[in-house]
């Protein structure tokens, strides 16, 4: 059991912890129904170029932003509401996936079912990884040896 995460040791945090979760989908899915756009709702995002006093740089619905994630700390009982901009090599949501996606449908479908890389390298992240590789320094435990 030491060798596991907290999830996997306690009987009582993934019970209460899924409870939480649950909930909080509740409260997203009945902000995105109330929203006027619905599905097509905005994201609580702060863009860099956003600044602080502008009042359309959070964007509201009835019940108040819709964030695109939610991080919880137990512990402190807090939630945390990162906003980023969007990635721009995300495999779920660039550009360049719902383009594709609007052109191919089920054969972009079953392109990314059958071949592991396929998102990687249609968004560019493959070649993203090839060139970072030169950055990568490889140590080993000789590089370290403090005896002398």
């Amino acid at each position: 059991m030491r060798d596991r995460t907290l999830d996997q040791q306690c009987t009582v945090t993934r019970p209460a912890v899924s409870n939480i979760a649950g909930s909080l989908v509740v409260e997203l899915m009945t902000s995105l129904l109330q929203h006027e756009l619905r599905d097509f709702a905005p994201g609580y995002v702060v863009a860099s170029s956003a600044k602080s006093n502008d009042a359309d740089a959070l964007p509201e619905g009835i019940l108040g932003v819709l964030p695109h994630s939610i991080r919880g700390v137990i512990s402190t009982f807090e939630q945390i509401l990162p906003a980023t901009e969007r990635f721009l090599q995300c495999i779920a949501c660039s550009d360049k996936i719902l383009e594709e996606f609007s052109k191919r449908k089920i054969d972009f479908i079953l392109d990314a079912l059958n071949t592991s890389k396929y998102l990687e390298d249609l968004t560019g992240i493959t070649e993203m990884m090839q060139e970072s590789h030169g950055d990568i320094i490889e140590c080993v435990d000789s590089d370290f040896d403090l005896s002398d």
